[in-house]
């Protein structure tokens, strides 16, 4: 699953201007001990908006099985995936034109309350619809499988997206598909993931949803199947693109369920040379899934030393590090959404949730996600190097001001902010500190942003 960036220098963004170019290579030169090879891609540093920092919430409307809901999240986000949310089309219309709105009408009126821009995940067939109706899968029999008669979809699809036309800005055709030209897609005596059929059935879907979508409406924005990268998530991806499912889609959905965060950037390299492949180089990347499991005391759940898996628990100052390392890395990549899964997940769920006591406290994790939404909407991301000390370092803008947001991969670091004239830092939980001249400056798995100047970012 893991894919290791094995020590390569890495700058994402766009062509910065030269006087910036040159303090980038001053500052990889500092950081890096055998010196650092510069490199381009051609993904535009574009200024990041609030609808960058994506969210999961999956108990506001149905509570845990001991009866308490989330509340809703005390951080700022800009978009919700409506996903794990009692949302999916058999729950919509479990009987042929028989309609449930009521619970999707809640969260979308509680989305436009909070000034949250709303996707939902299509899919999830009911059996009355199904290729397979016996075919057992995850919620039931047959919703794995791709619909037997495509106008029923298509009637799913015009239904929910014209009563809510205007206020449901974007779709996605399915969660985390399997496909059977790449894989087995029925195994332990039911559908291995969300979807059981083929990439052709697929890109059928997909052609309908989109064509209707836009037909409602044309602003809509359209995400493609999101494959997960573990497994056989790329192979999949390619299976679509192969069959000509970049074109019904306005940007690529992807889970990017990766460990450490840093192999994000390998990863998002990786997509653009796939799309590249299909003559799709300008379509988004949207990572609408991604998270990490927290150790959590008060149910008893231990932190684990971690391995290298996005499985691993862990604790929570390792965790607001993988929080914050995360987003600034996929903003870095050029990924234009990150869904973060979840807000409020405990058991019987994995203990992914960024806040503690049901969604209801703040956690290190929720700090950090908060500080970073802080630090980049309304900024740029310039460049970002990583250095043969494994020491990360990524150039910010915002307006006329400048700075750096600096990490290492390990505990006990330190960073020569020179040739940059540094005189402040920020913490991620912790008060802001003046920097001397001449000083190092102490790092380690969570980010600081270095300024040049005391004023807050």
């Amino acid at each position: 699953m893991t894919h290791h960036v094995n020590g390569k220098f890495w700058l994402a963004g766009f062509k910065v201007k030269a006087a910036y170019m040159i303090l980038l290579m001053g500052l990889a030169g500092v950081l890096s001990s055998g010196g650092a090879v510069a490199a381009e891609n051609t993904v535009p540093a574009k200024e990041i908006d609030r609808k960058f920092f994506g969210m999961h919430i999956h108990h506001l409307d149905v509570p845990y099985p001991k009866g308490q809901r989330s509340g809703w999240p005390f951080i700022p986000f800009g978009s919700w995936r409506l996903w794990w949310t009692y949302t999916n089309w058999y729950e919509l219309e479990p009987a042929k034109g028989k309609w449930d709105f009521s619970r999707l009408d809640r969260y979308v009126e509680l989305a436009e309350k909070h000034d949250v821009d709303v996707m939902l995940t299509l899919g999830r067939t009911p059996q009355w619809a199904s290729s397979r109706p016996k075919e057992p899968c995850g919620q039931g029999l047959g919703c794995a499988a791709e619909p037997s008669d495509l106008n029923d979809w298509a009637n799913y699809v015009r239904t929910v997206a014209s009563r809510y036309k205007g206020r449901i800005s974007a779709y996605e055709i399915w969660n985390e598909p399997a496909f059977s030209e790449v894989e087995t897609t029925f195994r332990d005596g039911r559908a291995a993931q969300s979807y059981s059929g083929s990439a052709a059935k697929m890109v059928e879907l997909a052609k309908v949803a989109y064509t209707t979508l836009k037909e409602v409406d044309p602003a809509i924005t359209v995400v493609s199947p999101s494959v997960t990268i573990e497994g056989n998530g790329l192979k999949r991806l390619e299976a679509f693109l192969k069959l000509g499912g970049g074109r019904w889609a306005d940007a690529i959905g992807f889970h990017f369920y990766v460990a450490p965060p840093e192999v994000i950037a390998d990863v998002a390299s990786r997509l653009r040379t796939l799309l590249n492949t299909y003559d799709l180089p300008n379509k988004p990347i949207w990572n609408t899934e991604m998270g990490y499991q927290f150790a959590r005391a008060d149910l008893g759940i231990q932190s684990q030393a971690p391995k290298g898996r996005w499985q691993d628990i862990l604790d929570h100052e390792q965790g607001a590090g993988y929080v914050a390392r995360a987003l600034i890395l996929s903003a870095g990549s050029g990924i234009q959404r990150v869904y973060w899964f979840n807000w409020d997940g405990e058991p019987p769920h994995p203990t992914m949730g960024l806040a503690g006591s049901a969604g209801h406290s703040p956690t290190t994790m929720s700090i950090a996600y908060n500080k970073v939404f802080n630090w980049l909407v309304g900024s740029r991301l310039t460049g970002c190097t990583r250095s043969s000390l494994e020491v990360w370092s990524c150039g910010i803008e915002r307006g006329s001001r400048r700075g750096v947001l600096v990490w290492s991969e390990k505990v006990g670091g330190e960073w020569n902010p020179s040739p940059f004239r540094a005189v402040a830092f920020e913490q991620i939980g912790r008060a802001d500190a003046a920097i001397d001249p001449g000083q190092k400056i102490p790092i380690g798995p969570v980010p600081i942003l270095v300024k040049a100047e005391t004023a807050a970012w």
